[in-house]
């Protein structure tokens, strides 16, 4: 890509999020990068380490932090005004900001449904309608999900189809309304859904990447969805096999390399099928 880009990566004060930044900041030149988090104080305690360490000593590219709470209307309002104010656009988004419950967690299934699944579609989905009117030609949006989010043998064949053929946000809306009653219920496997609110949230994340990149196809913006990899990180308990620099490695990819995919599903650089 060229230079001088104004990027943002949310969620980005540690792990994934943190490593992307990072990794940004050595590739790119002559751009401005936003370290976003919904806590600033350790938002702005990374963006001071990063600043401060060896790897971006000599590049020519600016770190800054800013606050943003994805699920929080104003905050993202906020951002997006500051973004359009100062930059009159973004040339690159990657959403990274995500939550998922340890298998021990004691909230119940609702609780975990509704917070999940708040985070993960509604909030990516929520920053997205504020980010993507500001989005250049040419740019890229980058959405960080899973391969838990994969559809085969997770659900039943009719709820696949359902995802699938979504031709409208509101019918992705529509199937995590459903997840999230049948979750209340406790008859989630019966309805022919999978348990984890997370492998739910990320299934419709990436029902969603798709859309917009059908809604952008003609401003020739490239959107995709990917999995970092099992990254040993916070929400793995640090149990994954991969560092956080090769979780960011796709991401950074789909974000900067001149000939990426669009409208997929990658992992470790390849299109996989999500269903």
């Amino acid at each position: 890509m060229s230079s001088s880009k104004i990027v943002v990566v949310t969620g980005a004060n540690k792990g994934i999020g943190k490593a992307i930044v990072e990794s940004l900041l050595e590739k790119l030149q002559k751009s401005v990068i936003y370290l976003t988090a919904r806590d600033e104080s350790r938002g702005q305690a990374a963006t001071t380490e990063i600043t401060a360490s060896s790897k971006t000593s000599t590049a020519s590219n600016e770190l800054r932090f800013h606050q943003l709470d994805i699920t929080d209307n104003n905050s993202c309002k906020t951002f997006a005004d500051y973004i359009q104010n100062t930059h009159q656009g973004l040339d690159i988004l990657i959403n990274n900001a995500g939550i998922m419950f340890s298998n021990d967690a004691p909230e119940s299934a609702e609780e975990q449904a509704e917070v999940t699944i708040g985070i993960n579609y509604y909030g990516t989905k929520l920053i997205s309608s504020h980010l993507l009117p500001l989005i250049r030609k040419d740019g890229r949006i980058v959405n960080i999900c899973s391969s838990l989010g994969v559809m085969k043998k997770r659900y039943s064949e009719e709820r696949i189809k359902q995802l699938t053929t979504a031709k409208t946000m509101e019918e992705i809306d529509e199937f995590v309304e459903e997840y999230k009653r049948h979750a209340k219920d406790n008859t989630r496997k019966q309805a022919g859904f999978p348990e984890s609110a997370y492998q739910v949230s990320k299934s419709a994340e990436i029902a969603l990447t798709l859309l917009y990149a059908k809604e952008l196809e003609a401003k020739g913006v490239i959107v995709n969805a990917c999995c970092p990899g099992y990254v040993a990180t916070d929400m793995t308990h640090h149990k994954g096999y991969l560092t956080v620099e090769q979780g960011a490695d796709t991401p950074v990819y789909l974000a900067i390399d001149p000939n990426p995919p669009n409208a997929s599903f990658v992992y470790q650089r390849k299109v996989t099928n999500w269903y």
